[in-house]
Formats: structure tokens, sequence, C-alpha cells
């Protein structure tokens, strides 16, 4: 186990770094850095002359986009990164580490939320429909994995807000509290409550959008087990189908499900670009969108960085839930 943790970690430093360097790369090749966006204006109008653009991204790092330029800001960063540094980020004046520190736990509270009801739902539904085969409920959840699967975020999150909070008017459009709410005139429970209020579109979109994949693996895995030869010798047996169903097929389901375990962990803490985006959630998705737009190179690789060390770690974590769940399956030494 001991040499297996070790060749993980030597295995995960390696994809962090190449990670790095290709993200680096394609960062600075971008048609228009942050200095074009926020100095084109000017520089249109006549009011900013291109000498002084370039001193602006001299400043910045931006100036030299050659393949020698490009390794030397690349390597000024990394050995910031190595040290603990990611760097000042363009657009928010504040260290990227304390951006991202800031933001990561709202978009962590509604995903965190969305997911616990996600598997909550999904699983029993995936296993009735794979129980019921071809049955009302099984077409219901073969409807709703569909809806999941097509709909795209920004229409099913607009259609919420125009249904809840357009049209009922049960629920704010978007943003993360009421503005009058202050500390001086209300008092911590209602704001709490408030929050939450604000928080149930966006649970709801991603509740909805998520629900499809997992009913369908759920499902899919069901009813692959249940044409086992174990299960009809535990039918043959005399068994209650639910014991069947729930202590012999249902533990053996959960081996394939634990390989989506890799996806939750980054998931939770990346946030949701398009649902904060339409709901205006100051979360760490909606930062790294605007971060991307506007060519902020030190949020764009220490946002991408921190998504990709999850990532590695999802991946261990899931190896190590494969063989929890499935004792076939040993640990590489």
């Amino acid at each position: 186990m001991f040499n297996y943790v070790v060749k993980r970690i030597l295995l995960t430093l390696l994809i962090l770094f190449g990670v790095s360097v290709i993200l680096y790369g394609l960062v600075r090749l971008m048609p228009s850095d942050y200095v074009d966006m926020k100095y084109s204006a000017q520089l249109a109008q006549g009011t900013m002359q291109q000498a002084d653009l370039d001193r602006m991204k001299e400043l910045y790092g931006l100036l030299d986009n050659s393949f020698v330029g490009i390794l030397k800001g690349y390597w000024k960063w990394f050995t910031k990164f190595i040290s603990g540094d990611m760097g000042q980020s363009f657009i928010y004046g504040d260290k990227v580490s304390t951006v991202i520190g800031e933001r990561m736990w709202y978009s962590f509270g509604f995903s965190l939320v969305s997911t616990i009801f996600q598997f909550a739902i999904s699983i029993p539904l995936g296993i009735k429909a794979a129980v019921n085969q071809y049955g009302v409920l099984d077409y219901t959840v073969t409807i709703i994995v569909m809806i999941g699967i097509s709909l795209p975020t920004f229409f099913m999150a607009n259609l919420a807000i125009k249904i809840f909070a357009v049209d009922l008017g049960w629920l704010p459009i978007g943003g993360m509290k009421d503005p009058g709410l202050t500390a001086s005139n209300s008092t911590a429970a209602e704001r709490f409550f408030d929050t939450i209020k604000h928080f149930i579109l966006p649970v709801l979109v991603l509740l909805i959008l998520s629900l499809g994949g997992l009913m369908r693996h759920t499902r899919t895995n069901t009813l692959e087990v249940l044409n086992a030869d174990y299960i009809r010798t535990a039918r043959a047996k005399g068994l209650s189908e639910r014991s069947v169903i729930y202590k012999h097929a249902f533990r053996n389901t959960l081996v394939p499900l634990a390989t989506m375990f890799a996806g939750i962990l980054p998931g939770l803490f990346s946030g949701a670009m398009i649902t904060e985006e339409v709901f205006s959630i100051e979360g760490i998705g909606l930062a790294a969108y605007k971060a991307t737009t506007q060519g902020d190179v030190p949020f764009i690789m220490g946002y991408n960085m921190f998504v990709a060390l999850l990532t590695v770690i999802g991946t261990f974590l899931s190896d190590i839930m494969y063989s929890i769940v499935d004792p076939r399956v040993k640990l590489v030494k």
C-alpha cells in the first residue's frame, strides 16, 4: 500500500507539471490578453499609443509572446507556484489563493446540497427502474434522463427563473442575498434563510441536469447485475426480492459508480460557471469565467491547477473506494 501511494504521488506531480506547461502555453497564445482587452477602447480612440500599451504589457509580463518569452514567463510563474505563491490576479487585485479561498465556499455550498440530493434520488430511482424494466417508472426515468442530458444549463436556468421567480414570484431571480437585509436591520437567522432562498433555484437547476447521468448508470449497472448467475441462485434459494436486490445486487451496482467519485470532488469546489453566471452567484465558477474571458493569466493558472489537483486526488480516492466496494480488486503494489 505504501509503495502504491508513493507511486501515485510521483505520478500526480508529473501530471500536474504537464498540465501546467500545456495550460500556460495555451493561455499565453490566446488572441488577446488582459492588457489588450482593458485598453482597446483607449487605443482605438487615440488616447493611448502603442508604445504605452507595450509598456503596460511588459509590466504585466505579457509583452513577449515568442517561444522563449513564454518559457521565461512560465518559469517565473512556476518558481512562484512551487513556493506556494499563485500570483496576483489582474482583475481582482488580490492574491489568487485569497480569491479562490473566499469564493469556492459559495460554489461548494450549493454544489454539495445538489450532489447529496442527486445521489439520494438517482440511485433509488435507477434501481427501481431496473427492477421494473419497461414499466411506467422505467419510462419515466428514461424521460428524466433524456431531459437531463439534452437540455443546456442556460436554458434550464432561465426557464426556472421565468417560472419560479418572474411568473410565480416565489423565489428571487438571482444573487446570494437580499441587499436590503443588513446586520443592523435583520437577525442572523433571517439572513441565513434568505441565503437558502437564493440558493434554491441554482440547486434545483444543477439537480435536474445531473440526475439523468447517474440514474442511467445506476439503471444499466443494476440490469447487468440482475442477470448474473449468483442473483438467479439467490432467488432459487427462496430469498425475498428485497433481500436479493438490496443485499446482493446493490453492493455490486456500486462498483462502477465508485469511479464517478473522481469527478465529484473537483465538481464540488470548482463551481458551475454557467449556473453562477445566470444566477449572479459570486462563486469560484463565475470568477473563473470572468478571468478566462478577460485574460487574467495568474487566476486562470491558479484556478485550473487547483481543479487539476482535486481531479487527481478524486481519482486516487476513487481507486481506494473501488477496492473497498469490490474486495476482488487489489491495489497494485
